[in-house]
């Protein structure tokens, strides 16, 4: 009895005692918690005839980079500008990488001119600013931000409710002007459905629409429209039209831009893969900055077959993307992952082009000169007009190997890994052997008749195929610097 007496006097004096030592918040002289995503300004329009609020965010390593960026415009930037940043450079950062890195720009709309400026027709009295607004984002901020800032030709609009259906008018009166539209919760129901009519009217007469959008719904209910925008897209949507629609019954109304931000930009970044110079299509060509007006093919040049052996390799530049260049007689043959491949000539020793009319025809891009230069060590740079668009350096120093046709059919199958959920498949697309995880693809560059380099999430990895005793492919040994990291059994 004595003994417990004891022990609880013991345990009443040391609690008083931390009690004692228990700083208060004064003693720890606390400091304000400062998030900085961007910075706002005022910004004169022309077109509105008044004083606009933007807020623009830059990626990690902007201010030391000379790489180029996609643009998202966020609209009521006032409420979804800072989580809009936050989430875009979470999903970009560099242990994810789930998107590019990206510009966020956002326009404020919000105080007794929010339903004016976001929507498309009078209605009930206070609408019908969304062209004004429109060609204000167009004309005004976004010259502004493709003449200040590093930017693709690569554009992603955004926004919820009224902001969504801003978004949606956007689609239908300017479908190719941007690469991506996210519309979260839409109010595809204002004035008598008229986005809905419209939106009818484009999907049924367009037989090509090569963009991307991303609808969703939170739990208002059929009253929104949006399912009826759902089933028309269902119905008419032509094939290039990329589109999603996502329900969530567990978000409410002022909660689904989180949700429909987060999960947009995935969908729209999906299968994104970096230009060479920058995006263009046979839709939507692009015309690249010059200070020329007009640019011409340098006189090809006769280069010594050592020079072309010697620029020969694999090289792995600025972007993290893997470049291989073979010799083609007297020319240079390169690749790079998505990319088609293409030929350039010499114009000097070191200095290689790529023909305008290449450019032209093939890349969709505009009085285009596009030049490799190659340093002594093992370095190269890409320029456009005289613009440096990247550098990069060689990883293999020996030439690539050459595969037959029948040699890369010997590797096309399915492979169980010896970690669970990291099971592959390895294919033949546009005559490249290309190895796919479900969540990424890579080209295969052969290094070895049985050893091949590929980058997967970011890493550069060694894949080494063994045969078993009748020739046949049967085992892959996967590794990163020299450390072995999983294998895989072929299964057909």
């Amino acid at each position: 009895m004595n003994k417990v007496i004891l022990s609880c006097a013991i345990w009443l004096l040391t609690s008083a005692f931390a009690s004692a030592q228990s700083p208060t918040i004064a003693d720890l002289k606390p400091d304000t918690i400062k998030v900085t995503t961007g910075y706002t300004m005022k910004f004169h329009s022309a077109i509105l005839n008044e004083d606009r609020t933007i807020m623009v965010s830059v990626p990690e390593g902007y201010a030391t980079s000379n790489k180029k960026y996609p643009v998202v415009y966020i609209l009521d930037a006032q409420w979804s500008f800072n989580h809009a940043s936050q989430n875009l450079a979470w999903l970009s950062s560099p242990d994810n990488k789930v998107i590019p890195q990206s510009i966020v720009v956002g326009i404020s709309s919000g105080g007794d001119k929010r339903e004016h400026d976001l929507t498309p027709t009078i209605g009930t009295g206070n609408g019908g600013g969304a062209d004004s607004l429109y060609m204000f984002i167009k004309k005004e901020v976004i010259p502004f931000v493709e003449q200040n800032y590093h930017t693709y030709n690569y554009r992603i609009l955004g926004g919820a409710s009224y902001g969504g259906l801003f978004v949606m008018n956007a689609f239908v009166k300017d479908p190719l002007y941007f690469n991506g539209y996210i519309a979260m919760s839409p109010s595809m129901w204002w004035d008598n459905q008229i986005a809905l009519q419209n939106t009818e009217k484009l999907l049924s007469k367009s037989t090509q629409l090569p963009t991307r959008l991303f609808i969703t719904l939170a739990n208002e209910g059929e009253s929104m429209g949006v399912d009826s925008l759902a089933s028309l897209l269902k119905k008419y949507s032509p094939k290039q039209l990329v589109w999603r629609y996502d329900k969530h019954p567990d978000e409410i109304h002022n909660t689904i831009n989180y949700k429909g931000i987060w999960d947009g930009v995935k969908f729209i970044f999906s299968n994104w893969s970096y230009p060479l110079v920058d995006f263009a299509s046979a839709e939507k060509s692009f015309t690249v900055p010059s200070k020329d007006k007009t640019v011409a093919n340098p006189k090809i040049a006769k280069v010594s077959t050592a020079d072309l052996i010697n620029y020969s390799g694999l090289y792995q530049d600025s972007y993290g993307r893997l470049i291989s260049i073979e010799k083609l007689q007297n020319s240079l043959v390169i690749s790079c992952d998505s990319l088609p491949s293409f030929t350039v000539y010499p114009e000097s020793k070191n200095k290689f082009f790529i023909k305008t009319e290449t450019a032209l025809n093939d890349m969709h891009l505009k009085n285009a000169l596009i030049q490799f230069e190659f340093s002594p060590k093992d370095s190269l740079t890409m320029y456009a007009n005289g613009i440096t668009y990247f550098g990069a350096k060689k990883v293999i120093s020996s030439p690539l190997i050459s595969l037959s046709e029948q040699s890369k059919k010997e590797y096309v199958g399915n492979y169980i890994a010896s970690i669970p959920s990291n099971s592959f498949k390895i294919s033949i697309v546009n005559n490249s052997l290309m190895i796919s995880t479900g969540m990424a693809t890579s080209k295969m560059y052969a290094i070895a008749t049985n050893k091949f380099l590929i980058r997967i999430s970011g890493l550069n990895l060694e894949i080494t195929f063994t045969k078993d005793d009748s020739g046949k492919i049967d085992k892959v040994h996967i590794s990163k610097d020299g450390e072995m990291l999983m294998t895989a059994n072929k299964s057909n």
